[in-house]
């Protein structure tokens, strides 16, 4: 338990004005509300495994005993758990038939204790429907926590487990070991822009502007952690000026990237002028403790031994990626409709449970903010 604070720490700290006291509060509430949102989901996908694992359990004794799988269980709990919790949704025949897949798919209990007990059921759900062997289950499950709902419908539409890491680069001869391999995870071979729509003749210029107006969806292709930092970033270098295309940083890993659009096939030459872009911004806009700045030359195709080939002896990090443009674009909000039909009811229940929770979350840190 935290020690608090004695009288005479009391009365030396700074006072703080009202502005500075109420975020204090509204900061305290959010935590909590977070705290208790995340132990409502955390309960909610144990009992909800429970209840699969012994609807499983009773229909193989069923089926032993009447030599058949027992397959009217799961409509008459549904049936019996109605009567008795005339108040609470979530036992739908749809909705028990879920916790039976999910104590199928997970059948130890221990795996409650790794990611996916911190996922939401509505991500659980997403995961028993797209995904239909335990290895890319576990692979997404294990990365999902951070992940809004319709990225992780994202990500498993573009096979993000098949692309992570899969660029062609010379991080291992250009970084530190351990840095090499964080900076090779977050790249993706290819990078899936399918809300881009590439007229014919379209120019590099204009595959840039669609990739910026909707700049959310591109830093959610390029992965986690990517904050933009600026276009067409004009550098001066020995009295010439050079234009970045893209310029990002990411945050996890404390290093500006460098992102040069392509809309033919990689190119050698291309490497040599990714390799100026890199060495100017770490001299010109990075700081002594930022990262090495690395750069990623996104092309439409590349041949691997040419890049290969043309990125050896080159002591800057560079990845080589494709990417891919979509003929319409993704419609996330109809997939995501879809993959969520039927689900609000269930969800209602919970909904109801965490407003009950954080309301009085909300009502306890207001007694403490008196009290103290």
């Amino acid at each position: 338990m935290p020690e608090l604070p004695t009288t005479s720490s009391i009365e030396t700290a700074a006072p703080q004005s009202y502005e500075q006291f109420l975020e204090d509060i509204k900061g305290r509430i959010r935590s909590a509300q977070a705290r208790a949102a995340r132990a409502i989901s955390a309960e909610l996908i144990d009992v909800y495994w429970q209840i699969g694992h012994e609807i499983l359990r009773r229909q193989a004794e069923e089926g032993k005993r009447r030599g058949r799988g027992g397959t009217k269980i799961v409509e008459r709990l549904s049936l019996d758990l109605r009567a008795a919790f005339p108040g609470t949704r979530g036992f739908s025949v749809r909705s028990l038939r879920y916790m039976r897949a999910f104590a199928a798919a997970w059948p130890e209990r221990k795996m409650l204790q790794s990611g996916i007990a911190a996922l939401p059921w509505a991500h659980v759900t997403l995961l028993l429907d797209k995904l239909p062997d335990r290895p890319t289950r576990d692979w997404y499950a294990a990365r999902a926590s951070s992940w809004s709902k319709t990225e992780l419908a994202h990500h498993i539409a573009s096979h993000l487990h098949e692309g992570e890491g899969a660029a062609i680069t010379n991080f291992e001869q250009a970084l530190e070991s351990d840095d090499a391999e964080a900076i090779q995870r977050i790249t993706r071979d290819p990078v899936i822009l399918d809300f881009v729509q590439l007229a014919h003749g379209a120019k590099e210029r204009d595959l840039e502007a669609a990739l910026l107006e909707d700049i959310e969806r591109f830093m959610l292709a390029l992965g986690e952690g990517f904050y933009f930092a600026g276009r067409q970033k004009s550098l001066e270098i020995g009295g010439e000026e050079f234009i970045l295309d893209l310029l990002f940083f990411h945050h996890p890993t404390h290093r500006f990237v460098v992102i040069d659009l392509k809309l033919g096939p990689f190119k050698a030459e291309f490497a040599g002028k990714m390799n100026l872009y890199v060495n100017a911004v770490n001299a010109l806009i990075a700081h002594e403790e930022d990262r090495a700045t690395v750069g990623f030359i996104l092309c439409a195709d590349r041949n691997e031994a040419v890049a290969h080939l043309t990125l050896q002896g080159i002591a800057t990090p560079i990845a080589v990626t494709r990417y891919t443009v979509g003929e319409h674009g993704v419609l996330m909000t109809g997939e995501d409709a879809q993959v969520t039909e039927g689900l609000e009811d269930e969800m209602e229940g919970l909904r109801r449970v965490e407003q009950q929770v954080t309301e009085f979350a909300a009502r306890r840190a207001h007694e403490l903010a008196e009290n103290n």
